[in-house]
């Protein structure tokens, strides 16, 4: 189950009512997922989800809150973000970082055909054009700084082969990175945590 740290009912009506959501009426975890705390949220004003996040820091949050609340403005369909009354869109509960987003309807294909994949893709590029003018910017988390502090610790584990290999690798992507044609690239934020349990039809 993907619940990590219990919230109180009690905690979370709070929120919900310090948010202008309505009355907490049911509270319930939600077993998907890997990284973070999940409730399904059910109030007088509507159907939420309440995330607790368990490892971005403070600080990474921001941005991500931010885009999903530009794209929401934008007629992306992505889990809006909830304000307080000073428009912070980050909270606390039970001592974590925590959010608020609305709880879209649809479920997941867990067997995706063709036309799943269309969709999908046709739903990333109005994200990308919707991101277009989106103000912030930060380093992709699982990148290349990230790959280069990696593979080292990874290398002791791997039989000589396989270790070449990824050494290999990762010289040519960093070569690619450096090239002036991956400078040329446009930039803007992507969906970097595109898997089939993560979109929603």
């Amino acid at each position: 189950m993907a619940v990590y740290t219990e919230v109180a009912f009690d905690e979370a009506a709070a929120l919900l009512r310090s948010l202008g959501l309505g009355d907490l009426k049911d509270l319930q975890g939600i077993r998907s997922g890997i990284e973070n705390t999940n409730y399904y949220a059910l109030s007088t004003r509507g159907q939420w989800v309440v995330t607790l996040f368990e490892r971005l820091t403070r600080a990474q949050l921001p941005y991500y809150l931010e885009l999903m609340r530009h794209l929401a403005q934008r007629g992306i369909p992505v889990p809006a973000p909830q304000p307080d009354a000073a428009g912070h869109l980050l909270h606390t509960l039970a001592g974590k970082p925590a959010a608020v987003v609305t709880r879209l309807p649809g479920s997941h294909r867990l067997a995706p055909g063709v036309a799943h994949a269309r969709q999908v893709g046709a739903m990333l590029g109005r994200m990308h054009l919707a991101g277009m003018d989106f103000p912030g910017s930060q380093p992709h988390l699982r990148g290349l700084d990230w790959w280069v502090r990696t593979v080292p610790e990874v290398l002791p584990h791997l039989d000589a082969p396989t270790a070449r290999l990824l050494s290999e690798e990762l010289a040519w992507q960093g070569r690619i990175a450096a090239s002036p044609e991956a400078a040329a690239l446009p930039r803007g934020p992507i969906h970097a945590d595109l898997f089939r349990d993560n979109v929603m039809f």
